[in-house]
């Protein structure tokens, strides 16, 4: 992109959520300053600059016009904070200058989306601090029945497409979101959506949700506990969390928007039923299904490149085909972690996903094994909790 096309001025903005619900939405809030609040407008001018790949700060720094004291202050004054050595592409910085006499006032530029590193001028040097970014935070209910995919239904419901995820995320040790939905499955919704001056911005925390698979209800509930462990949990306080999740195939990765996947994307089963044969874009990532130990990585028969990894005394998972892997034979991992990438390696006819549960030496049906939650709420918080989940009325 062209230097002079990536680089937007924006004026008559003094406050800084207003030019952020500018700069991360593009559109700039409807305004009608009048007396004195615009004449304080005025004095300031606004520059805002999108960080391209292999930028760096002090490049667009002096590109805004700051010279090279100005920028080392600005780097030693955010150092003990955040490194601006680190910022990412994509993203953006806010400038602001006084109108006349052109010097910096202040800097802004969000790492996350839940902190901003803002610098200001104390008239002899600067000041910086990482604080968390305020949103309006407001709630919602929403519904539905599936149809094709779940990825397809919650669009239809006006769904951001983050939030479905995070459904997703919340039953993924319940639900194999890769092969199992099916037409008439349905789900309900309670989560935040974060705006800034009227303007939506992000979902929040998925607050609580049902899920109803083939004919099986799930519920869950996000809770803080009082060590501030943050999970999701049953009606009765039970984790919804277990040592294994139910897919090596995340559902970030194979949702439409990603592979194409729909219901039932499955090629097949091994008899007897002993591992599944996942179909799959290549190169699609493919996760460990719980922490452990890689016992073995590299090319195994007619597995192809594999990687096999031991969780505990009971159970070891193994991965096949890929088109590369992620992983090294003795490597700890832990549950989601990248191990590998789908292909077609080996004796393999296209691009899949091969995997394989195993207890003790066995193989098992990894869709219908049966695994303890990983913990529970607190003998002492477990009434808090249910008080807390009551409340919250999603159904």
């Amino acid at each position: 992109m062209h230097r002079n096309l990536k680089k937007l001025i924006v004026v008559f903005f003094v406050g800084g959520s207003a030019f952020f619900a500018y700069l991360f939405l593009q559109k700039e809030p409807a305004t009608n300053p009048t007396g004195r609040q615009a004449q304080a407008q005025e004095t300031v001018r606004h520059e805002t600059t999108r960080i391209e790949p292999g930028d760096t700060f002090s490049l667009l720094a002096q590109e805004a016009g700051l010279d090279a004291s100005t920028t080392s202050a600005l780097l030693n004054s955010a150092q003990p904070v955040y490194d601006l050595a680190t910022i990412k592409a994509g993203k953006s910085i806010l400038f602001s200058f006084d109108r006349e006499t052109g010097t910096l006032q202040k800097m802004i530029y969000e790492p996350t989306t839940e902190k901003a590193l803002t610098i200001v001028s104390t008239g002899g040097g600067w000041e910086a601090s990482l604080a968390p970014i305020q949103y309006d935070v407001r709630t919602r209910t929403v519904s539905g029945t599936i149809d094709s995919s779940l990825y397809e239904t919650g669009l239809a419901q006006n769904i951001d497409e983050r939030a479905i995820i995070a459904l997703a995320d919340m039953f993924a040790w319940q639900v194999d979101f890769a092969v199992d939905i099916r037409k008439g499955d349905s789900f309900t919704m309670l989560y935040e959506e974060r705006y800034r001056d009227g303007q939506y911005m992000m979902p929040g925390s998925v607050l609580a949700a049902s899920f109803t698979n083939d004919g099986e209800k799930f519920l869950g509930y996000s809770y803080t506990e009082s060590d501030g462990h943050t999970g999701y949990f049953d009606p009765d306080g039970n984790s919804l969390e277990k040592i294994l999740l139910k897919s090596p195939l995340q559902y970030r990765y194979i949702s439409s928007g990603y592979t194409g996947a729909r219901i039932d994307p499955i090629s097949g089963h091994t008899a007897p039923h002993r591992a599944i044969d996942y179909a799959a874009a290549y190169g699609t990532p493919a996760v460990t299904v719980g922490d452990g130990t890689v016992i073995r990585s590299g090319w195994y028969g007619g597995y192809g490149l594999s990687v096999d990894v031991r969780h505990n005394d009971q159970y070891i998972t193994r991965y096949g085909h890929f088109s590369r892997i992620a992983v090294k034979t003795g490597q700890k991992v832990t549950q989601g972690q990248i191990v590998g990438y789908v292909g077609s390696t080996g004796h393999s006819t296209g691009p899949h996903l091969h995997f394989e549960l195993h207890k003790y030496g066995t193989p098992i049906n990894p869709l219908t094994v049966e695994l303890p939650s990983d913990k529970a709420i607190s003998a002492a918080e477990l009434d808090a909790y249910k008080a807390y989940s009551a409340n919250l009325h999603f159904e």
